[in-house]
C-alpha cells in the first residue's frame, strides 16, 4: 500500500516522507522525512510502520535550561533538604551538578561551590508580593518567588566573604527520547485530536496486552514500540482486536512489537494475528504460586488477582494453617515426600476437609493456590479448553500441588457438575468464573441430589460463587440474582440463603464484574 498524503487535523502540524502526494507545509524541523506530531492519515485505513518510529526518536532531542542556585559545597545536603520542593526533578537526571569555571567568583573552585539544578516554575501560582502585584498580575509561578528560596537567597547574600555567597544561576540540560516516559512520548506523537493516549496496559509475565481504540489504529505499531522501549520487562506487545466470543474465552489479537532477543527474534509476525507463537508462553506469578500459559490460546486476565485471593482466603478461612508453615515442621522430622504430601491434605490438619468444586477453573488461579498453600482443602478442578486443562496440569506440578488434593477434568462445565453428583461427590464450594453466561450454567444445579453424599438428613448447602457482568446503577445486584433465580429455576431468599453480591472489578464505564455467592437452595 501506497503512504497517503497526510493531514493536520486541530492545528496539529507534522510531515511525514510520503510516496505518494506533497506532504503538508509545517515549520517544524524534520528529521528523516518526519516530524512531531504525526498526523491523522486522510485514508483510515492506513497504518504508520514501525521503521519510522526509530526516524521519531532524534526529534526529542533538546537543550532545555533551568534556573539554578550556585551554594557552598559544605551546604549540599542541608539545601537540598530545605528546598526539595522546588528541586528539578526529572527521571534518570541529578539536580546537583559541579559549576563551570566561567561561573566562579574570586576564591571559587571546583570542590568549594555547587550548581543546584531548580524546577522551571512552580507547580501551583502563589500570591504576588505588594510590591510586585499589578491591576492584571497577582499572581506567579516563578520559583525564585517560593519563599524558602528567597530566604535561602537571601541568607547567602548578606555573608561574609565571596565563598559563602549563594546566587542564582542557570544550567542546561540535554533531553533525549530516553528521558521520556511512555505517556510523555506519546502525547508529543499523536495528534490532540487523541485526548486519552495509551500509556497503560495489562502484564502477564514477558508480555504487555493493550486494548486501543479505533482513533488509535493508525498509530499501533508506534504504541507498542514505544511501551516496549520504555518498560524493560517486557518482551512483546499485543492487542486486543475482537472481543471475546468463543467457550474457550479466548480473544483474536495481534502482535504490535517484539524485543529482539526474544524466542522469535525479529519481528516477522509484528501485525499478524498469532497462531504458533512460542513468546506467547507467558509465566505469571501470584499470591506464591507461578502459572505457565499461552495467552492466545487460554484465558487469563490479571486484573483479577484480588478476585483470586479474595476467594481463595475466604474458602480457606483464617485459622487455616499455610503450608509454608507446616513445612519447616515437616523439614525437621525429615520426612519423604509422599509422606509430607499425604500429610499435606489430611494427616497434619486439625481443621475439617474442605472441598471446592471449581467449574470454570481455567489454568488454576483459584485450584492451585487453595491446594499448594493451604492445608485440608481438595479441589475438584474443571475447564472445557484442552489446553487449558494441559496448563493447569504443568501448573500443578509447577506449585507441587498433592494429586490427592487436586484433582482436574476436562469437560462441559454442566457435564462436570452432574459427574460429580453421580459420583456421590459433596462440594462446600463451587466457583464458577465465567462473567459472559456462568449464571445460565446454573442450570446444571436443577434438581441437584448432591446432599445425598452428606447423608440422610443434612442441612449443609454449598456455597456457590457465580461471576458476571452487570450494570452500574441501582438495579444491578437485584438483575445479577434474578438471573441466577431463572437459571435455578427457583428464588433465592436473602437472608435464608446467605445471597450477597460483590463488585469485582470495574469494566467499562457502565459495566462492572460481579460475584454473586448464595447457600445453594434445598
Amino acid at each position: 500500500m501506497s503512504e497517503p498524503s497526510p493531514s493536520t487535523s486541530n492545528g496539529d502540524a507534522a510531515t511525514v516522507s510520503c510516496a505518494s502526494g506533497q506532504p503538508p507545509a509545517s515549520t517544524d524541523t524534520t528529521t528523516s522525512g518526519a516530524t512531531l506530531p504525526l498526523p491523522l492519515p486522510t485514508d483510515p485505513s492506513y497504518v504508520y510502520q514501525p521503521a519510522i518510529h526509530s526516524k521519531l526518536k532524534s526529534l526529542f532531542d533538546e537543550t532545555i535550561t533551568h534556573p539554578a542556585i550556585i551554594i557552598p559545597s559544605r551546604q549540599t545536603a542541608e539545601l537540598r533538604r530545605t528546598l526539595s520542593h522546588v528541586l528539578m526533578h526529572r527521571p534518570k537526571m541529578k539536580d546537583v551538578y559541579e559549576v563551570p569555571q566561567s561561573e566562579f567568583r574570586p576564591n571559587e573552585d571546583s570542590k568549594s561551590v555547587r550548581k543546584l539544578a531548580l524546577k522551571q516554575k512552580l507547580d501551583e501560582p502563589i500570591a504576588l508580593e505588594d510590591g510586585a502585584a499589578t491591576a492584571n498580575t497577582t499572581t506567579t509561578t516563578d520559583v525564585y518567588a517560593d519563599a524558602e528560596l528567597k530566604k535561602v537567597l537571601s541568607t547567602g547574600s548578606e555573608s561574609n566573604g565571596d565563598n559563602d555567597t549563594i546566587r542564582k544561576s542557570t544550567h542546561s540540560i540535554q533531553i533525549t527520547y530516553n528521558h521520556y516516559t511512555v505517556e510523555e512520548v506519546l502525547r508529543r506523537i499523536l495528534p490532540s485530536s487523541i485526548k486519552e493516549v495509551p500509556s497503560s496496559f495489562e502484564s502477564a509475565g514477558h508480555l504487555a496486552h493493550i486494548n486501543l481504540r479505533e482513533e488509535m489504529l493508525p498509530y499501533k505499531f508506534i504504541i507498542g514500540k514505544t511501551i516496549l522501549d520504555k518498560n524493560p520487562g517486557v518482551a512483546i506487545v499485543v492487542n486486543k482486536i475482537g472481543t471475546i466470543e468463543n467457550e474457550f474465552r479466548t480473544f483474536p489479537m495481534e502482535i504490535l512489537a517484539r524485543r529482539e532477543g526474544s524466542i522469535n527474534n525479529g519481528a516477522k509476525d509484528v501485525g499478524n494475528k498469532p497462531t504458533n507463537s512460542p513468546d506467547l508462553e507467558v509465566e505469571v506469578k501470584e499470591e506464591g504460586c507461578k502459572f505457565r500459559l499461552d495467552f492466545a490460546k487460554v484465558y487469563w486476565n490479571s486484573r483479577l488477582q484480588f478476585e483470586h485471593r479474595r476467594l481463595v482466603e475466604l474458602i480457606a478461612g483464617e485459622e487455616r494453617v499455610a503450608n509454608q508453615q507446616r513445612k519447616i515442621g515437616r523439614r525437621k522430622k525429615k520426612r519423604s515426600r509422599a509422606s509430607d504430601a499425604e500429610a499435606c491434605v489430611v494427616d497434619t490438619c486439625s481443621e475439617p476437609i474442605v472441598v471446592v468444586a471449581d467449574i470454570m477453573a481455567g489454568v488454576g488461579p483459584f485450584s492451585v493456590p487453595l491446594t499448594s498453600r493451604f492445608q485440608g482443602i481438595i479441589c475438584h478442578a474443571n475447564d472445557l479448553n484442552p489446553i487449558s486443562y494441559n496448563y493447569l496440569k504443568e501448573n500443578a506440578k509447577l506449585n507441587k500441588c498433592n494429586e490427592e488434593a487436586l484433582r482436574m477434568y476436562n469437560m462441559d462445565g454442566r457435564a462436570f457438575v452432574h459427574h460429580l453428583e453421580k459420583q456421590g461427590i459433596w462440594f462446600d464450594h463451587a466457583i464458577m468464573n465465567l462473567p459472559a453466561s456462568a449464571p445460565e450454567f446454573l442450570d446444571a444445579f436443577r434438581g441437584w441430589n448432591g446432599f445425598r453424599a452428606r447423608g440422610a438428613g443434612s442441612e449443609q448447602r454449598p456455597m456457590i460463587h457465580v461471576h458476571c457482568f452487570g450494570g452500574k446503577d441501582d438495579k444491578a445486584d437485584d438483575e445479577a440474582i434474578a438471573r441466577c433465580e431463572k437459571a435455578l429455576g427457583c428464588s433465592l431468599d436473602k437472608a435464608a440463603d446467605d445471597v450477597s453480591v460483590y463488585i469485582v472489578r470495574d469494566v467499562s464505564p457502565k459495566k462492572n464484574m460481579l460475584c454473586v455467592s448464595f447457600l445453594l437452595p434445598l
